[in-house]
């Protein structure tokens, strides 16, 4: 090698090939840098990007690098006048919209369709009695129910343990001594500042059901909506008292369960479709896979339809003579999302 460089002699790779210099032969490799094409990133890529209606959607894809990249943004397929990497749009219409984004560069490109939902998002913490103290509200003489982001929720109140339909609460607890559970608390280490709705069914079977109303008489679609146990209902069915066996009975061999129907009913009073879930499942044939509710679970509501009222019921193997559900009549939900 000292050889050729004291004759001025410069290396040069070439593609798997022999190369003569002076009468020698040397296998040699070509090193070529090929720059692939950009890709592109977003941050929690796959899951659900969600705005409330009116709120600004921030899309800021990254891409692996920018080297004389140009940019295209389409919305729904419509060509949109914004040629940087950033997009800033504004959530004017309910639904569901399809952004896509491309990166050019001379070396190839890269594309990304993202979807956003615009909803409505009935959280509840605007009914806020105290953001201090553990509180709840579950009726009263004066009201017949309440409203909260155009949906009205009534409730039937007799006294503080007399009543049903539609109360909110801030409190939350996984106790396991009975003393210290609170009726109207959540199963859930709960922020003082985030409220969430009771729902209390009538054991009676000849009662109206909980029934959410929309004021404005349209009809929507919806999205998704979050349920839990009460931590008085958890507990009940997890440990039973004297009065109440606990599901399963005491070896875990009885097939109980606990069932929510969540029912949906558009403007002319029709049942538009049901969805069912168990707050509780201990029909398994494998004990193991018996189980209560225990925390926030998402219930997706869309095979409901276009609805206008959205109903509640529950039903169980635990029932007195009468037929009557002995199991704990309420439960919670919070975060109803409408897409339209």
């Amino acid at each position: 090698m000292a050889g050729f460089q004291n004759q001025n002699f410069r290396l040069v790779s070439f593609s798997s090939h022999y190369c003569r210099f002076h009468g020698c032969f040397f296998a040699c490799t070509e090193e070529e840098k090929t720059i692939p094409p950009p890709e592109i990133f977003l941050a929690n890529s796959g899951r659900e990007i969600e705005v409330n209606l009116g709120d600004t959607i921030s899309l800021q894809p990254k891409i692996t690098y920018n080297f004389d990249a140009s940019y295209e943004w389409r919305k729904n397929n419509v060509a949109l006048d914004h040629t940087g990497q950033f997009l800033l749009d504004t959530a004017n219409n309910l639904g569901s919209i399809e952004y896509f984004f491309k990166v050019t560069t001379p070396y190839g490109s890269d594309s990304m369709v993202i979807p956003v939902d615009v909803i409505i998002l009935a959280d509840f913490n605007s009914l806020a009695l105290s953001t201090k103290v553990d509180t709840f509200w579950i009726g009263s003489d004066a009201k017949e129910g309440f409203t909260h982001k155009e949906l009205f929720f009534p409730n039937q109140y007799t006294n503080d343990t007399i009543w049903e339909g539609f109360g909110y609460s801030n409190m939350g607890s996984k106790s396991t001594v009975i003393e210290n559970i609170e009726p109207f608390s959540v199963y859930n280490i709960q922020n003082k500042e985030d409220y969430f709705v009771l729902v209390r069914v009538p054991k009676k079977t000849d009662r109206p059901a909980p029934t959410i109303h929309f004021n404005d008489d349209r009809e929507h679609n919806l999205k998704s909506i979050d349920v839990n146990n009460t931590t008085l209902g958890h507990y009940l069915m997890d440990f039973g008292t004297d009065e109440f066996e606990r599901m399963g009975g005491q070896g875990s061999e009885k097939p109980d369960w606990c069932k929510l129907t969540i029912t949906g009913i558009n403007a002319k009073g029709e049942i538009t479709s049901s969805i069912d879930f168990f707050l509780a499942d201990y029909r398994f044939d494998n004990n193991k896979r018996d189980y209560i509710i225990e925390e926030w679970t998402t219930i997706k509501l869309s095979e409901l339809g276009t609805v206008n009222k959205i109903q509640f019921s529950l039903s169980s193997s635990k029932t007195n003579d009468d037929g009557d559900m002995i199991t704990p009549e309420m439960f919670c939900i919070d975060n109803l999302k409408i897409l339209n």
